[in-house]
């Protein structure tokens, strides 16, 4: 099962009142899934498809131990899966997730010049977070 995106920029949501890439930090014991993906994309361009993200973050919020990750990814991939628009990253902390043509992501901050760039690129599929309200 294939969930990647290719060739793809996702934008920041419309309703996104972020105006410049913010770390995502709750202050709670347990982190969030927009923590987790921040700090798994956060200095790390191009290392991760965006099922290596979705699978990633499931493991580290539900405290999955190593022991478990090939049944759990049956399982995990044995239901539908919200995609990387759903990301709290897009919809509101202000990070646009570009994927290259092998499906490797990287974050780009709203408020950059690779963001203004990527955003006007014609040889890419480019589409927006989710809004976080109907």
């Amino acid at each position: 099962m294939n969930v990647n995106y290719y060739d793809t920029f996702i934008l920041v949501a419309e309703d996104s009142k972020a105006d410049h890439g913010e770390f995502p930090n709750v202050k709670r014991p347990k982190k969030t899934i927009g923590e987790i993906q921040f700090e798994l994309l956060n200095g790390n361009d191009y290392k991760y498809t965006q099922e290596e993200v979705l699978f990633e973050t499931h493991m580290l919020h539900k405290n999955i131990p190593e022991a478990a990750r090939e049944s759990e990814k049956a399982a995990f991939w044995g239901k539908s899966q919200a995609c990387m628009r759903t990301s709290p990253l897009g919809k509101r902390y202000g990070w646009g997730l570009h994927f290259n043509q092998e499906g490797y992501v990287k974050l780009v901050a709203v408020e950059s010049p690779e963001y203004r760039e990527l955003a006007n690129r014609e040889d890419l599929n480019v589409t927006r977070a989710m809004k976080s309200k109907r």
